[in-house]
């Protein structure tokens, strides 16, 4: 009896909880780009002699159907879909952008694939014809750098990245006169082979201990460490000539974030140093809202994870429970709630049964001034 108990109660769950699997709802400012079932259209399909193909990547390589959306005077976007990484959207589930210098294109995180950093340049090409002098990525998670060799090859570019890509990922290796493949990250196991054909894993160039400040084709930069939040190790490009900030996963919208790899405290002071800065546009790691409202999803997420998930602890509710007792009703309408939103509450406890108030940065007292000592990345490529 309990057991038939048991698969009606399931049932009902899976009734109840259908409407929201898969759920693609935003609520972007341009009202003309949700359908008629209220969801954002991430591409005008006008392709009639190959539609079809467009999205199941028909042909020797994927056609990813690219089309750059500008945020501001120098910073051109690609945005990708509300889902997994997939091999129906061949890994483009992250945004990557290019900054427009002075004689050279600047891309931060370069996507899911060569493939993919290939179409994108030359979409870009056509908006302004340079080569790619810098890549500059987020952080180590796959769909945000594995077009890394495109620019590496082609371009001859300067990858800028976290130290730690170099230390848990390797590429093809000669070792006592055999050959061996690089390692096999999720996006080149999920992929087709006509969407991860010719990526290899590229290494960073030139990594930096802390938050640096350096110029790249006339473009002033500030390359902003926030260490430990949505991975190992995360940072941010801010922009303060274009008062625009490229935040990659620290924020994400539309969508409820991964914490699979992150901490809370983490996210929440990544969050406080985006506030500190000036800024009037900020590209998330994943989402299309890009307006001085882009983070404000994942400033109230990780508030009320924190807030509750330590009110219940005090109430003592286990780990055991915590999903059933916190379970920020206020996101059900996000894409991938179901999927992940109870993973981040359960990891949450683990770490919140440490917390301590002291470890919460309150950047807008200490300022955002770093040391720039004379770094001058652009000064030392051309000297080199």
């Amino acid at each position: 009896m309990k057991s038939i108990l048991s698969i009606i109660l399931l049932g009902v769950v899976f009734v109840v909880a259908l409407p929201f699997v898969g759920n693609k709802t935003t609520n972007p400012p341009v009202k003309h780009k949700l359908d008629a079932d209220g969801n954002f259209i991430m591409y005008d399909w006008d392709y009639p002699d190959f539609k079809d193909e467009v999205r199941v990547g028909g042909g020797p390589e994927w056609d990813y159907n690219l089309k750059p959306v500008q945020v501001s005077e120098r910073v051109w976007c690609f945005f990708g879909a509300m889902e997994m990484p997939t091999k129906d959207n061949a890994g483009d589930m992250s945004n990557s952008c290019y900054i427009r210098g002075d004689d050279a294109w600047i891309t931060w995180d370069s996507g899911p694939s060569y493939i993919f950093a290939k179409q994108a340049y030359a979409q870009m090409k056509k908006i302004a014809d340079m080569p790619v002098k810098a890549v500059i990525v987020s952080h180590e998670h796959d769909d945000h750098w594995l077009g890394n060799n495109y620019y590496k090859e082609v371009h001859h570019a300067t990858i800028y990245g976290p130290s730690n890509i170099n230390e848990n990922y390797y590429g093809p290796r000669h070792i006592d006169g055999k050959d061996y493949p690089g390692m096999q990250t999720r996006m080149i196991k999920a992929l087709y082979q006509n969407a991860i054909r010719g990526t290899v894993l590229a290494k960073v160039d030139k990594s930096f201990e802390d938050t640096t400040k350096f110029t790249i084709s006339g473009v002033k930069m500030e390359y902003v460490k926030v260490g430990y939040a949505h991975s190992e190790e995360d940072w941010f490009l801010y922009l303060p000539d274009e008062k625009t900030v490229l935040v990659a996963d620290v924020v994400m919208n539309g969508r409820v974030t991964s914490n699979r790899d992150g901490i809370v405290v983490g996210q929440i002071n990544a969050l406080n140093a985006i506030k500190a800065r000036d800024w009037e546009h900020l590209v998330p790691g994943h989402g299309f809202i890009t307006d001085k409202t882009a983070a404000d999803e994942s400033v109230l997420y990780f508030s009320l994870i924190k807030d509750r998930v330590l009110e219940k602890m005090e109430e003592g509710v286990t780990a055991d429970y915590i999903t059933k007792e916190v379970t920020l009703d206020e996101f059900r309408d996000k894409d991938l709630y179901y999927v992940l939103s109870p993973g981040n509450v359960f990891r949450s406890y683990e770490e919140l049964e440490m917390f301590d108030e002291d470890d919460l940065i309150d950047f807008s007292a200490e300022g955002t001034d770093s040391d720039d000592s004379g770094e001058d990345t652009e000064a030392q490529e051309d000297a080199a």
